[in-house]
């Protein structure tokens, strides 16, 4: 949708939305998550640390995936809409039937290599109390006094689980690529 509107012939969505991206891809998202789960409740919105990071990490991976996203149809050869339209194509059918199949291996490898590290910042939600690896590790390193032994063991959960998603990943990139020719 970001890309999309950022791609439209109308001006003031292009600038809206322009400004939005640049905004929140500007704030690291430590301060995002910061800024919704305690800003939001001083002027009466008040969101559970699940919720906030969600939002969080949604609003700031979907500016970043939008931006991919238009990055990978920019890249289809402009006589590819031309050619459309000489066929008679209207432009939903232009974009739903030509150009975004072929965007879509523009936008593959980057979209893939962004999801590591989605997975990575998943781990600051912990700083507004939401229960995940790095939660447990810090709970438990505050009753053994071992910080290090359980973040290094929060570090290879993480670890273990991108080095099998990102094979995963690899494999299904490579199988579009081969299907593709």
């Amino acid at each position: 949708v970001l890309a999309l509107a950022r791609l439209s012939g109308f001006r003031l969505l292009q600038h809206v939305t322009t400004w939005f991206v640049e905004i929140i891809r500007a704030i690291p998202v430590l301060i995002l998550l910061f800024l919704a789960y305690y800003s939001l409740g001083a002027i009466g919105i008040k969101l559970q640390g699940f919720t906030a990071g969600t939002i969080t990490l949604g609003v700031f991976y979907a500016t970043l995936y939008g931006e991919i996203f238009r990055g990978g149809i920019m890249a289809v050869d402009r006589g590819q809409r031309e050619a459309a339209q000489a066929l008679g194509m209207t432009g939903g059918t232009i974009m739903g039937k030509v150009i975004l199949p072929q965007a879509f291996f523009n936008i593959l490898p980057p979209a893939t290599n962004q999801l590591s590290n989605l997975i990575k910042d998943t781990s600051l939600v912990f700083t507004i109390a939401v229960t995940d690896v790095m939660f447990y590790a810090y709970l438990d390193g505050s009753n053994s006094f071992r910080y290090m032994d359980d973040f290094l063991l929060a570090g290879v959960v993480y670890f273990l689980f991108y080095i099998i998603l990102s094979k995963l990943l690899a494999r299904w990139e490579l199988n579009v690529q081969r299907r593709r020719g």
